[in-house]
């Protein structure tokens, strides 16, 4: 099983180690595909450029994600005392399937999320930077509606919870100035 990242740039795994230290690209219900061949398993009949590596053979995990980025190991031990999280060993038969267990592919998840936090706290950034974009637009328009309409910089200042010298130097640069040559250039009423 897979996770995403929001920006789908980044897809993670729990991947088996072979005991040359390649990581599994890809599996079935019964086999594990290990991309290259070393001569030393048989081939996939459905992708002939991968070993199968039987599931007794599997040394341990380590998390992988399409980046390339790779979680450090975590050891297969054969003998339930010998499990430990804390010291990264997880327990599996020799007989099981060599999927992580549950608890160890959730320590790598959480392996995994914390390698791709910068990436998605990064899209929150940008998020809120569009936000704050579009409010502070939005707050410009609003203003020289204002402005417009009559209202004084003490006014906008009150309104917006700054002084009227602060509004001032905002916003009033930004304005659009009015058109005086056109209003100069009209006929006088009546003629």
């Amino acid at each position: 099983m897979g996770w995403g990242s929001t920006d789908n740039e980044h897809e993670g795994w729990a991947a088996c180690v072979a005991p040359d230290g390649r990581l599994s690209a890809s599996s079935s219900a019964e086999r594990l595909l290990f991309p290259g061949i070393s001569g030393r398993y048989q081939p996939d009949k459905m992708m002939p450029d991968y070993d199968v590596v039987p599931d007794n053979e599997i040394k341990g995990w380590r998390g992988q994600c399409s980046c390339g980025w790779r979680g450090d190991r975590w050891e297969r031990v054969t003998s339930p005392a010998d499990a430990d999280l804390n010291h990264r060993r997880g327990y599996i038969a020799p007989d099981d399937s060599a999927h992580a267990s549950t608890k160890v592919e959730d320590a790598i998840h959480n392996e995994w999320k914390a390698h791709i936090a910068p990436p998605e706290a990064l899209l929150g950034l940008e998020a809120a930077a569009r936000e704050y974009n579009r409010a502070g637009r939005r707050l410009a328009m609003t203003v020289a509606a204002a402005k417009a309409a009559g209202a004084s910089w003490a006014d906008i200042g009150r309104a917006v919870g700054i002084s009227r010298q602060s509004a001032h130097e905002r916003w009033a640069d930004k304005l659009a100035p009015v058109n005086t040559e056109e209003t100069q250039q009209r006929p006088p009423d009546g003629h």
